[in-house]
């Protein structure tokens, strides 16, 4: 597969020194009916840093991507991106009003999220599917985007499928699609939310080979993940949900290696015996 080159990307650093928090979560807090979801989460992401999130299934992981995106409302606390708050406006009076749906558009113009399942427009061909977004939501010329949406696909090793439709590729070509088409809106954030759980084990490797590159490349990165070898191999940090709450986080090799909660190595010891099995 080619390598992604810093000159197929979003420029996600310039202007703004590597390690300078870029997003920042306070006292999070969002329910579902009586449901609780997340609890009080609180977590901060520097400029360039790739950020893994682990936990069993139900711990809020995907929520939290989904409130960081506006895909979901919140309750409580604050989201901030680059100093911006994320959805809502605080008034004098502490009463937080939600943003006009024109704010929010631009807000999510300026993080790609990437999930399980891959999204194409079916009836749209590879390279319609990646330039429509910046085309249509924010107003780009089509002939930069197009040349752009081209060297993004051949960079995760899909220049020969610009003319096919979604339904004759692999599940993993289609994920690699869903990744280039995120990157071609330019955002200065990436989220992925589990997206090699709906892949063959064999396909596997291929997305993973487009986010470790993507990180070599200096883009800050949220990535919810199973695969634990690579969160350990490609994030600077891992952060350890369950219940709706943060557990624990800290560099790889402490949270793998010298986990400090005892529901972290419970959590631990369950991945190894499924691996073992």
């Amino acid at each position: 597969m080619p390598v992604i080159s810093k000159s197929a990307l979003p420029t996600p650093i310039e202007g703004r020194a590597v390690g300078q928090p870029m997003v920042e979560i306070r006292g999070l807090g969002k329910s579902y009916g009586r449901s609780r979801v997340l609890h009080d989460v609180s977590l901060e992401i520097r400029n360039g840093e790739v950020v893994a999130v682990i936990g069993p299934s139900g711990s809020g992981k995907t929520t939290l991507l989904r409130c960081i995106d506006l895909l979901e409302e919140f309750e409580q606390g604050e989201i901030r991106i680059d100093g911006e708050a994320v959805g809502y406006r605080v008034e004098p009076r502490g009463r937080r009003v939600r943003r006009p749906e024109r704010e929010l558009a631009a807000a999510r113009s300026q993080i790609g999220i990437v999930f399980q399942s891959f999204n194409l427009f079916p009836h749209m061909k590879v390279l319609r599917n990646v330039i429509v977004a910046p085309v249509r939501v924010k107003g780009e010329a089509r002939a930069e985007v197009e040349a752009r949406a081209r060297e993004l696909l051949a960079r995760v090793g899909l220049a020969d499928k610009l003319d096919a439709y979604p339904a004759a590729l692999s599940n993993g070509q289609q994920q690699r699609v869903a990744i280039a088409r995120a990157l071609a809106m330019r955002p200065k954030l990436m989220l992925f939310d589990e997206v090699t759980s709906a892949l063959d084990p064999e396909l596997v490797g291929e997305v993973l080979e487009v986010i470790r590159q993507l990180a070599a490349a200096g883009m800050t990165m949220l990535i919810v993940t199973h695969e634990m070898q690579f969160a350990r191999d490609v994030a600077h940090r891992i952060v350890f949900m369950d219940s709706g709450s943060i557990i624990e986080e800290g560099p790889p090799d402490q949270i793998f290696e010298k986990p400090t909660s005892e529901r972290l190595r419970n959590f631990l010891r369950r991945y190894h015996r499924a691996c073992v099995i």
